[in-house]
């Protein structure tokens, strides 16, 4: 007997799992990808899923976010492609639980999971992966049913699976779970299907960012009212936060971009126009986004020159331009990057593409981070009020080395006294 309709249109599309991990900073000076297990992990499960599957049509096998394009809006397709898979697959380690970014994706999943209803419609659509072992204290109810899939193999509880994808010595045991896990994955997809079905994004799932962010992206840019006559206004908007330097091959403006980095390495970011952030930058970590033309202005160089004077270490800029822009802004990055090596920074670099853009930034977030935990004074807290008690003052403890005194007997009229003595 064949399948419902409504089932099999269902089935028509989606996607058999979706993988979730944390995102890693980069070593210091590393530009290269800091997941690259990850990205080796899911091929080898793409193509293990293929093996076992029967797709139907309009199928895709598994997604995670190396997939999304340079300008896409990063939020939007990772609820899409939430909303798309059949199987959540998260890859559990000690940062997972503590990056807002991971987690989000997961209550997002889980969100839809619950709108889905019964319990058996939810079965097997989450299967947790441990993927870094996990430090004796610290406990989530989360990890048993990672474990769950590889109880027969105690180098999986001992090493978690990125080892064993690592080295060639764990070669049986990493081939033996992940055909298990594809399995899982195939069961669920193929004979319990949930359907595409709207996964909420992960604004709507997690905590709004605080007052006072982890971390600032502060854009150096023109607006729209205040190019330079020669500028083409592409690009350009009412204030500089919102500076598109790619125009329409990006959905967002770059800001946003470098602050989605931010969090998904596990901070909270706030964007601003350079103007407005003077009282973050001097006591949060930031990256400053400088579009050259901010200098092309007849007497610009002066203001900006006034305005970069005093830059703390942990502000790192980043010079941005466009190789596909006719308009060659060559003169002008020069003369910023002048500018701010005169300001005290040694390093700024410059991105002339959107792929050197993307790639950059998780090394410029990570070492803006790094210079402030440098740099950055040290609380300093009032003295208390009144003297702090100390062991010095009090009396000795009794003990062997201090018998206490005997007591003195109380006075007898009869006692004989010495000579002279009264009582």
């Amino acid at each position: 007997m064949s399948p419902p309709a409504s089932r099999r249109r269902a089935a028509a599309r989606g996607t058999y799992f979706f993988l979730s991990y944390a995102h890693s900073a980069p070593p210091q000076g590393a530009r290269a990808d800091s997941d690259v297990w990850v990205g080796q992990f899911f091929a080898d499960l793409t193509a293990e899923v293929t093996r076992q599957a029967r797709p139907v049509a309009g199928m895709r096998i598994g997604f995670f976010d190396q997939h999304i394009p340079l300008g896409a809006d990063w939020k939007a397709a990772l609820a899409e492609a939430l909303g798309d898979a059949e199987v959540f697959v998260p890859l559990y380690s000690p940062g997972y639980f503590s990056r807002p970014w991971a987690l989000g994706e997961q209550e997002s999943f889980r969100a839809r999971l619950a709108a889905a209803g019964s319990a058996r419609a939810a079965a097997g659509h989450l299967n947790p992966v441990l993927w870094i072992p996990f430090p004796p204290w610290e406990t989530h109810p989360e990890l048993d049913g990672a474990l769950d899939l590889g109880r027969d193999v105690p180098e999986y509880a001992e090493n978690g699976l990125r080892a064993l994808c690592m080295l060639a010595s764990y070669r049986a045991q990493y081939e033996l779970l992940l055909s298990r896990l594809a399995g899982r994955i195939v069961h669920t997809a193929e004979r319990r299907p949930l359907g595409p079905s709207r996964a909420p994004g992960l604004d709507e799932v997690t905590r709004p960012a605080p007052t006072d962010p982890d971390f600032v992206v502060a854009v150096l840019a023109p607006t729209r009212d205040r190019l330079p006559t020669d500028r083409d206004p592409a690009g350009y908007a009412a204030s500089g936060r919102l500076w598109r330097p790619y125009g329409r091959r990006q959905e967002l403006p770059a800001a946003e971009y470098a602050a989605s980095t931010a969090e998904r390495l596990g901070l909270s970011a706030r964007t601003a126009d350079f103007a407005q952030a003077a009282g973050l930058l001097e006591r949060r970590p930031a990256v400053l986004l400088v579009d050259p033309w901010i200098v092309a202005a007849p007497g610009a160089l002066g203001g900006v020159e006034g305005l970069l004077h005093g830059l703390r270490e942990w502000v790192v800029p980043l010079v941005v331009t466009d190789d596909g822009d006719a308009q060659d802004a060559a003169r002008w990055a020069t003369e910023v990057t002048e500018l701010l090596h005169d300001a005290g920074l040694p390093q700024v670099k410059q991105a002339c593409t959107m792929r050197e853009f993307v790639d950059l930034m998780p090394a410029l977030v990570t070492e803006a981070r790094r210079q402030f935990l440098k740099h950055a004074p040290v609380a300093t807290f009032p003295p208390p009020p009144e003297p702090v008690p100390s062991l010095r003052d009090a009396p000795p403890a009794p003990g062997p080395a201090n018998p206490p005194a005997p007591a003195s007997p109380p006075d007898d009229p009869a006692t004989p006294r010495p000579h002279g003595e009264t009582p």
